[in-house]
């Protein structure tokens, strides 16, 4: 009878903690809801805006999905969801952003329910309970606002989603293990969600040390009765060997190759490593402790570490990374000792790919959204210790963790407050990094669309004095004609008249600087603007004497289309040429060439590039709207 009653009451305890959890859902959902009014951000306008009408020619989805080159694999899972989303719904910015917030919601529900399978693997009391409240405290993370409300970091979420799939079905086929059952169709789903979460996000490769390290660190190979799965064991133990030697020869015997990848950062491999061994404790602490008014979307202020003491707060961070590998390796000889170790090794092993040895940017807050789950296991485990030890406290440490995550909710909502709103958002990354370039570029934008030019032109000044990357003057000056443009002012002629005089070589290498201005006038969004004389300047500088400058690819095909726009076919015809031999054959060079060689009356030509084209169509090498587009040619 007293085994019924406490079966009763532990189904009675696990009913209340869902409905906790379903509240806590709800009650995140209400916190984020008004972060879906906020603006687009810095990649949302590359990766999203350039998807077309879906509606009107769906047959183009499968164009955007196998055509993203933003990671090796291209990403087709997330950009599939965008396509999806554009075909759909309304496309709107607002609904991307209200997907990603129910995507983080699902995300909360999915690590509730793993750290559920995980402490109840451990019997440890109240596991239903604390698995609610730390997965509620990763729900209400203030660090993961900018991750749910920046729409192209979704590719991070799906990525963190078919992860914590994977982790899961994991948990439950090495369940079926333990009682003498290999199941395949679980196998198959860890497998399954492996695959959708590296087309994801390729970094969700690291969800494989993660799910050895489970079974050594949690399971510990445990079969029937206790008794160690051998043939488990061996595969497990010779993996992590095997991926341990195989990452230490990649950065030894690679060491040469990787180093020549930063030649275009302003920081080397050492200087990266070495930072981010201080970057990687200030997640720690922004998880555990949050600083809200130091978070957001720029971080490009970071202070780089050029040697072991310079900073010297880089000496304490590497001794203090040191210690605690020491640590862990202690850990290791304890069983209890062993959780968690799984806890620290998942947040470091989530930070394996983009805080290591590959030319990244050196702080993004997103990195930590898969990685922090960690941080919290572990306090779940210092949780099943304490009460482990001392019963009696179990109650009063669920409330005090209850307590701490209404801090995080609080502080999650005000930070959600100022996501929702462009000037706000603006100001308070002006506030936290004053010495942030793209803080500064963003306050300028603002002031110029609020008509103050010389305001704009103050802190365009203050954005080319901190660029830590090198800023060009004539991206600075490119900048302020656009500035003035958004302000209405006029442009006097020597403001044209002074770019390229300095850096004559390469005076431009901001892409997205010359290609605003550019489409500003192709709108003939600035009245007043000499667009002529603007592009009768760049061709002075690109086109024109025996060394013309140089600049990339995509600023040679933005100033072809500010040519096309103005009907010079001759100017815009040599722009693509350049385009077309920094980038080698494509169809879009392709495509535009020919457009203007058929206005420039070159008929000869044209027919050479149309049989390119078909040549490229028979082999499969066009879109669907690169094939209609062309086809419009060939019916004229």
């Amino acid at each position: 009878m007293s085994d019924q009653r406490r079966t009763g009451s532990g189904r009675i305890d696990s009913g209340l903690a869902l409905l906790a959890a379903a509240l806590v859902l709800l009650a995140c959902c209400w916190a984020y809801w008004p972060g879906h009014t906020g603006p687009a951000l810095l990649d949302d306008a590359i990766s999203l805006a350039v998807m077309g009408d879906l509606k009107g020619h769906p047959e183009q989805v499968w164009d955007y999905i196998a055509g993203e080159t933003s990671g090796p694999l291209g990403r087709p899972v997330s950009i599939a969801s965008f396509a999806l989303e554009k075909l759909l719904l309304d496309g709107s910015l607002a609904t991307s952003k209200q997907l990603n917030i129910l995507l983080h919601l699902f995300n909360g529900g999915l690590v509730i329910w793993l750290f559920w399978l995980l402490f109840r693997h451990l019997a440890v009391p109240g596991y239903p309970w604390l698995a609610v409240v730390l997965g509620a405290a990763w729900l209400f993370s203030p660090l993961y606002v900018s991750t749910v409300l920046y729409v192209v970091q979704r590719m991070a979420m799906l990525c963190t989603t078919f992860m914590l799939g994977a982790c899961i079905s994991y948990v439950y086929w090495r369940r079926q293990l333990s009682r003498g059952r290999f199941s395949v169709a679980l196998a198959g789903l860890v497998g399954l969600n492996f695959l959708l979460a590296v087309f994801a996000k390729e970094n969700a490769v690291v969800v494989i040390p993660v799910l050895l390290l489970i079974e050594a660190l949690w399971f510990r190979f445990e079969g029937v009765g206790g008794e160690p799965i051998r043939w488990l064991q061996r595969l497990v133990l010779g993996l992590i060997a095997l991926g341990g030697l195989a990452a230490l020869a990649l950065v030894i015997l690679g060491y040469d190759y990787l180093a020549a990848g930063f030649a275009h950062r302003y920081f080397t491999l050492d200087e990266r490593l070495l930072t981010e061994s201080r970057i990687l404790w200030d997640y720690v602490g922004q998880l555990y402790v949050p600083d809200v008014l130091r978070m957001g979307l720029y971080h490009d202020d970071v202070v780089v570490s050029t040697a072991f003491t310079r900073p010297p707060a880089t000496r304490y961070a590497v001794l203090a990374w040191l210690a605690v590998l020491s640590c862990v390796c202690a850990l290791m000889f304890w069983r209890r000792g062993r959780y968690a170790a799984l806890g620290i090794a998942w947040f470091l092993v989530g930070h394996s790919i983009e805080s290591t040895v590959f030319p990244l940017e050196l702080y993004f807050e997103h990195r930590n959204y898969f990685p922090g789950i960690g941080l919290f296991l572990l306090v779940g485990v210092v949780f099943a210790r304490l009460v482990t030890l001392w019963p009696e406290v179990k109650s009063p440490l669920l409330v005090y963790l209850a307590s701490y995550v209404l801090w995080l909710a609080s502080l999650t909502g005000s930070q959600v407050q100022i996501w929702s709103s462009h000037p706000l958002l603006i100001l308070n990354h002006l506030n936290a990094h004053p010495d942030s370039f793209r803080a500064n570029a963003d306050m300028a934008v603002q002031l110029a669309n609020l008509g103050q030019i010389d305001a704009a032109r103050d802190y365009s000044a203050r954005a080319f004095a901190v660029n830590t990357a090198g800023e060009r003057s004539g991206d600075r000056d490119i900048r302020d004609l656009a500035l003035a443009c958004v302000a209405g002012q006029p442009v006097a002629p020597d403001q044209i008249r002074r770019l390229g005089t300095l850096n004559r070589g390469r005076p431009f290498s901001s892409v997205v600087t010359l290609q605003t201005l550019v489409h500003l006038l192709q709108d003939n969004a600035c009245p007043g603007f000499d667009r002529v004389g603007f592009a009768d300047r760049m061709i002075e500088i690109f086109l024109a004497g025996d060394s013309p400058a140089t600049a990339s690819a995509n600023i040679y095909l933005g100033l072809a289309l500010l040519e096309n726009t103005l009907q010079r076919w001759q100017h815009a015809d040599a722009y693509i040429d350049l385009y077309l031999a920094a980038t080698g054959v494509n169809a879009q060079g392709l495509l535009m060439k020919l457009h203007f060689t058929r206005a420039l009356g070159k008929v000869a030509e044209a027919a050479d590039i149309v049989a390119t084209l078909q040549e490229m169509q028979a082999r499969g090498q066009l879109t669907v709207g690169e094939q209609q587009t062309l086809s419009l040619y060939l019916e004229q």
